[in-house]
Formats: C-alpha cells, sequence, structure tokens
C-alpha cells in the first residue's frame, strides 16, 4: 500500500509520465514520543523544539563535541569565590590529597643552615588547593633553588673571610704572627671553644674576632716579638708595631730634629732604627 502512495504522488509530480528518480523525506514517528515523561520533562522538550529522540539525541553529541568531554570528565567552577563546598570539590577533582599530609613528597634531604619547611609547604599547598603533582614539582623545585642559594651564601661567606684575613694582614704587616699567637693565648687561658668563635665571628666578622681575642690576649702577656730594638717593639700598643703604628712612629721621628741629625750624619743606630721601621711600615716590599 505504501509502496503505491509513493508511486501516485511520484506520478502527480512529473504529470503522470515514470521519472527517473524520486526524492523520498521521511519524519520521525507519528505519536507523542515523549508519553511517559513527567510534565517537566515534557515542557523542556517542547521549549527545545525536539520532534523526536533522535534530534535530542543528536543536540547531546553534538554538545559533547563542544564541550571537548563526557559530562563525568567535566567540572563546575564555583561562581561564588567564597564556596568553600564547591572549590573543595573542584580541588578533589583534580587531584588535591584529603589532607595536607597525603601529598608524597621526595626525600630529598634539607641543606645545612637551611630550615625544613616541608610540613609548611604542604599545609600551604592544600590551603591553594594544589594537586599532588602541582606540589611534588614545587617542592622539588623549591629545594633545588634552597640548595642553590645556600651554596652561594656559603661561597660568598669564604670569600669574605678569605678578603678580610688579607685586609687585616695587610694591617698588621709582621705584627700578625705576634697578634694571632695573642689571640690563641686568651682563646686557651679562656677555654674559648671553636663554637662560641664561631658565634662570634658571625656577629662580628673574622676581622672583628681576631681584633677582640688579639687585644685581649695581648693583655695577657708573653706577646712581645723581637725587632732589634724595645722601643720599637709595639709594647702597649693595641696590636704592636703594625705598618701603621711603624708609619706613625717614622713620621713622629721625622720631627725629632736630635733624631734626625743624628741620620743625616750616618750614625748606625740611627740608620738602623729608621730602617726598620721602614721594614714594618712596608712589609709587602720585603
Amino acid at each position: 500500500m505504501a509502496a503505491e502512495e509513493i508511486g501516485a504522488s511520484a506520478e502527480s509530480v512529473t504529470g503522470g509520465e515514470p521519472s527517473g528518480s524520486a526524492e523520498v523525506t521521511t519524519s520521525e514517528p507519528s505519536g507523542n514520543w515523549t508519553e511517559g515523561l513527567g510534565e517537566d520533562a515534557q515542557g523542556y522538550v517542547e521549549n527545545k523544539g525536539w520532534s523526536g529522540a533522535g534530534q535530542m539525541l543528536d543536540s547531546y553529541r553534538n554538545l559533547e563535541k563542544a564541550m571537548g568531554a563526557p559530562a563525568d570528565q567535566i567540572v563546575q567552577i564555583p561562581k561564588d569565590a567564597e564556596d568553600t563546598d564547591g572549590w573543595n570539590s573542584v580541588y578533589s577533582r583534580m587531584g588535591r590529597p584529603e589532607t595536607a599530609d597525603g601529598y608524597k613528597l621526595s626525600d630529598t634531604p634539607v641543606p645545612d643552615g637551611a630550615i625544613d619547611l616541608t610540613g609548611d609547604l604542604k599545609q600551604w599547598a592544600h590551603e591553594a588547593g594544589l594537586s599532588q603533582t602541582q606540589t611534588a614539582i614545587l617542592y622539588d623545585r623549591y629545594n633545588g633553588k634552597l640548595s642553590e642559594l645556600v651554596k652561594e651564601q656559603h661561597q660568598q661567606g669564604t670569600e669574605m673571610v678569605q678578603a678580610e684575613e688579607a685586609a687585616l694582614k695587610k694591617e698588621w704587616g709582621s705584627a700578625w704572627d705576634e697578634n694571632i699567637a695573642a689571640a690563641t693565648r686568651f682563646r686557651q687561658r679562656f677555654g674559648i671553644d671553636g663554637e662560641t668563635i664561631d658565634k662570634l665571628e658571625g656577629a662580628l666578622g673574622l676581622k672583628g674576632v681576631l681584633e677582640l681575642t688579639a687585644k685581649i690576649g695581648r693583655g695577657l702577656g708573653e706577646h712581645t716579638m723581637p725587632t732589634g730594638s724595645e722601643e720599637d717593639s709595639g709594647n702597649g700598643l693595641a696590636f704592636g708595631m703594625t705598618p701603621g703604628a711603624a708609619k706613625a712612629k717614622i713620621d713622629e721621628l721625622m720631627l725629632d730634629k736630635e733624631f734626625m741629625g743624628q741620620y743625616v750624619d750616618g750614625r748606625p743606630q740611627a740608620v738602623d732604627r729608621m730602617t726598620r721601621l721602614h721594614s714594618l711600615a712596608h712589609p709587602e716590599s720585603e
């Protein structure tokens, strides 16, 4: 019967003449295909303008294609920044552990001199909603950078100590060994251990510690170094006959007419003394 109706329709279009082809159109099955759905669902279908289940299915497929993922893989972002429960749900879907202790981090040792912030970092990461992967990456990067900074600080500290020592050696000149011996005597006399010296050095610097301990040590006696002349031995001076003290003594003698008269006349004692003082004032030329 259906074939006869189609043939009759074709004949009417072509004026009763046979046609090589005929366009056939199909439509959704007749009848109420939403029968059995709730009133709200039927209203939703009508508003969408779906004429059948096939059209509705196509609409859903197109929606998935547009969103790029199935519905169970889609995370809904809360509109309210204060929606704690909503955001916690997002963080959990994104891979945040249930508690801060749930993060699994590498056993990277904390560099000497650094503070272990592992527990704090876990807590901060959890509060920020970071996933396991994100937190592990940040932790490794943090420890790596921390190690670099500690090494740089140690290097800078070493260079600073070397610079201070070189400057003090130049300042003390030939009195260096004498003052170091005095500083060592002070430490031994009062039982000052290395840890205490390190703390003092951290507060005063190497120069400050050596000056302090040498000055006290010289006050304990037994520090005089032979110079060939008792009057130029440095006794009574804070750090002995340093280059600076020797230069000051030379300036003093240059104003002494009696001494300069002897020096100009080539008196051996005056010449030897001036030569000795110049040697103490300029140890680098030795």
